[in-house]
């Protein structure tokens, strides 16, 4: 979707009949900023906000369909589950997903180009074309990375590894100073490149221009209200906690663990598994399955004992 032509599409409404942006928040039931963001083609909209304002146009006889939503969908499915697979490591995951994002990248070409020769033919207007050049590059960034974790989980050498990294990233632009990570907006690739460079330096033992990066991950200002924030956090103090450790710095690894472990502790999942698991050791013994339910109750009393002697030990902060 070209996020600037819908947001310029959506202004041009709001105007055109003398509405606030807040009074269109309301129509929707969303926050003022995600209006304004949606506007200024900051914010890629979602399914439920987009369906909302379509029936908002509809009532006045106008409707914006670029492109059918489940498509555009899934086309963002495709990276997430690439990301996903990269994450975990496994080559024939890999290779799968990347096969999948490849088709996707070539149906976006195909719609692409259908909507330039509508545009050029006079079928719609500006505001109406689809358009995803914007998008081009950060494709290409998850499509090269993918086969460069492919080549490094072949043998491909550190060192080409990090330099080729460096390269994907400025598909888009220019690396940025290490220092100045904290104040840049950075996409989700963006994100995984500096995080997968740091670690990189790390491993080639350069631990200084690795903190440096991931320090600079963790203060992103970009991130505050990222739903993945919490994750991208317990990731980076994960890595930073074992760095810190590898160099015998004990108080600042023990730092990063007391941030895990007091994210784990109210960690709402966490505690649904728990439940969950109680729950499976009094179906075990209502079947009769007593030696089942004996080693979930081992397994809740070690994990028990285990959380007590790290909080005391370590005076590790449970927070409320």
């Amino acid at each position: 979707m070209d996020l600037k032509g819908f947001g310029n599409y959506l202004r041009w409404f709001r105007k055109s009949n003398n509405w606030t942006q807040m009074e269109v928040a309301n129509m929707i039931d969303c926050s003022l900023p995600t209006i304004s963001k949606i506007e200024n083609g900051e914010e890629f909209i979602g399914y439920r906000l987009f369906n909302r304002l379509n029936e908002i146009f509809e009532g006045f006889g106008m409707v914006y369909d670029e492109v059918h939503m489940e498509k555009i969908f899934k086309f963002k499915q495709a990276r997430s589950e690439l990301l996903h697979a990269i994450k975990n490591g496994r080559l024939k995951d890999i290779e799968k997903k990347l096969d999948k994002f490849e088709k996707y990248m070539k149906e976006k070409q195909r719609v692409n180009k259908e909507s330039l020769d509508k545009y050029y033919d006079g079928q719609v207007r500006d505001w109406e074309r689809i358009h995803y050049d914007s998008d081009d590059n950060i494709d290409k960034q998850y499509f090269v990375y993918a086969h460069l974790v492919c080549s490094r989980r072949r043998g491909m050498p550190l060192e080409q590894f990090l330099a080729q990294a460096i390269g994907i990233f400025e598909l888009r632009r220019k690396i940025p100073d290490f220092n100045d990570i904290p104040n840049i907006k950075l996409s989700n690739i963006e994100y995984e490149l500096f995080l997968v460079i740091g670690k990189t330096h790390m491993a080639l033992g350069d631990d200084k221009t690795a903190e440096q990066i991931f320090r600079g991950l963790l203060n992103n200002k970009g991130y505050l209200e990222s739903p993945n924030n919490k994750e991208r956090f317990m990731e980076i103090s994960s890595i930073m906690a074992r760095m810190y450790f590898d160099r015998k710095d004990i108080s600042s690894s023990f730092e990063c663990l007391d941030f895990i472990f007091a994210k784990y502790f109210n960690e709402a999942d966490t505690r649904i598994i728990y439940r969950a698991i109680c729950l499976l050791s009094e179906l075990c013994t209502l079947n009769r399955d007593y030696v089942g339910a004996e080693i979930i109750d081992r397994f809740l009393q070690a994990s028990k004992e285990l959380m007590l002697h790290i909080l005391r030990k370590y005076r590790l902060k449970q927070t409320a």
